[in-house]
């Protein structure tokens, strides 16, 4: 088995943790609305990894009507990201995150 970095295994268990509860047959992530700096409000739809809209500044809030799991991740990408935020419903945070993508779950 190959020696994968601290950082990778981080990543990997974020994004598990991001999908854990779903199972086969289970309804997919329902939408969330991300909220950035400017104002702009990006809708985010179904599982997995996705990129962020950029030059919006960083993210203020997360809206959802269910407790759906997110993690955000610094750059555009979730392989190899770094994860800077991560959790369960609707947030609002005190200081932007500065994310490029979203695993939804």
């Amino acid at each position: 088995m190959p020696i994968r970095p601290a950082n990778l295994a981080t990543m990997s268990a974020t994004i598990a943790g991001a999908l854990a509860g779903m199972r086969a047959g289970d309804e997919p992530p329902r939408p969330v609305t991300v909220v950035f700096e400017s104002g702009h409000r990006q809708v985010v739809e179904g599982g997995g990894c996705r990129t962020l809209e950029s030059d919006q500044g960083g993210v203020v809030a997360i809206e959802t009507q269910v407790a759906t799991r997110y993690a955000l991740f610094a750059g555009t990408s979730c392989q190899g990201g770094r994860a800077v935020a991560s959790g369960s419903g609707s947030v609002s945070f005190g200081d932007p995150v500065l994310a490029g993508a979203i695993v939804l779950g």
